[in-house]
């Protein structure tokens, strides 16, 4: 644990001990006092803070597990400051890959070794580099709270190799694929769900949660406000959810020919709660289900979406999600800017759409230097 002795003039110190960080700010946390005396004595005194700081980490930590700590952190940090859906997913993959391997583990004794017992156990079994480093994360701020909360003298993760980021595994389908997917969903009563996820990049989660006042027919443009998230399985409810970053709540462009089909589903779904009455659910959800609420995902992938794959020929591996792959990667592959792009995919920043999308980028350098060659009447 290092401190620092700084000079504020002659005879007077600022002794200062660095604390971690603040858990919910990141910002880090210092120990500061003023000392009036020689340079000998000013360092005597700051060898004799952080000796009483690690002693004190000594004694917080001696009985603590990791698992205690993490039933800790989840209660007084995450709840506190994710969404429901990230809380979740911490959850899950920490009592899957962490709490097995370390959880038992006195804080004391914790050493980078250990941990990397959870990302060699995780490489074993094949998992995505994406989870390990949102492992990665998950224990790095788990630990800054325990350096923090005077727990932990030293983040272990700090010794910790970030795993490196591997290409996401998403199946995009081509031009052709996606004429022939639209012929079959068109058949459909769920032929607007699938026309609007492809032309408009949303997440199934903005699907989901899209609301008529959402859509400006006259216009022509689709305001995304929010996400739906299901908690749990099937039948245990779901709530809506602003977008993750002020950059997901967007406003997207849509062509005449999505117009027209909105109003027309617009028109169906009017006379249907007249006809349903009471039996039908009118929130106001855009892609409902017969009685109003909202679809879910994976129920709707399983049922609806696999089943269209395979009458139109393509592979069953394909996800929902990929349907907003293929939005901007034909986007892209067509010439579209890569900040048009990211904004219409509600991106926090061009960054995240350059490293999800860089296997597009070869493809383009080729088309960009037949088009210099071009300008250029290169012979």
């Amino acid at each position: 644990m290092a401190g620092q002795l700084i000079q504020k003039s002659e005879d007077y110190w600022l002794l200062r001990i660095y604390k971690g960080r603040n858990p919910l700010t990141k910002q880090r946390i210092y120990k500061a006092v003023k000392f009036e005396g020689s340079r000998e004595q000013a360092q005597m005194e700051l060898d004799k803070m952080v000796q009483e700081q690690a002693d004190g980490v000594k004694a917080k930590q001696r009985d603590t597990t990791v698992n205690e700590h993490l039933d800790q952190w989840f209660d007084q940090v995450v709840e506190n400051r994710y969404a429901y859906k990230t809380v979740d997913n911490y959850r899950g993959i920490v009592a899957f890959d962490v709490r097995p391997i370390v959880g038992e583990i006195k804080l004391s004794d914790l050493e980078p070794c250990h941990i990397q017992r959870i990302f060699s156990a995780m490489t074993a079994r094949g998992v995505c580099s994406n989870t390990r480093r949102r492992i990665h994360s998950v224990m790095s701020n788990a630990l800054d709270c325990a350096v923090a909360w005077g727990t932990l003298e030293m983040n272990p993760m700090a010794r910790i190799e970030i795993p490196r980021r591997e290409a996401k595994d998403m199946r995009c389908m081509s031009q052709e694929e996606v004429k022939s997917f639209l012929e079959v969903t068109d058949r459909g009563r769920h032929g607007e769900y699938f026309r609007t996820a492809v032309i408009s990049g949303m997440r199934p989660g903005e699907l989901a949660g899209l609301c008529w006042p959402d859509i400006d027919f006259k216009h022509g443009t689709i305001s995304v406000q929010r996400s739906l998230i299901w908690k749990g399985k099937v039948g245990e409810g779901w709530f809506l959810v602003p977008t993750k970053t002020e950059r997901g709540r967007r406003e997207i462009t849509i062509p005449d020919s999505l117009v027209n089909a909105l109003a027309e589903l617009r028109k169906r779904q009017d006379a249907r709660i007249k006809l349903a009455g009471n039996r039908y659910r009118n929130d106001g959800f855009v892609f409902a289900n017969k009685w109003g609420n909202p679809v879910h995902p994976k129920t709707f992938a399983r049922s609806v979406f696999k089943v269209a794959l395979v009458r139109a020929g393509l592979p069953k591996k394909i996800r929902l999600y990929d349907l907003r792959h293929t939005c901007a990667t034909l986007l892209l592959k067509d010439g579209e800017h890569i900040k048009v792009v990211s904004e219409r995919l509600g991106h926090s920043n061009v960054r995240i759409t350059l490293e999800t999308y860089v296997h597009v980028l070869p493809g383009m350098q080729r088309d960009a230097a037949k088009r210099i060659e071009s300008l250029l009447s290169f012979e």
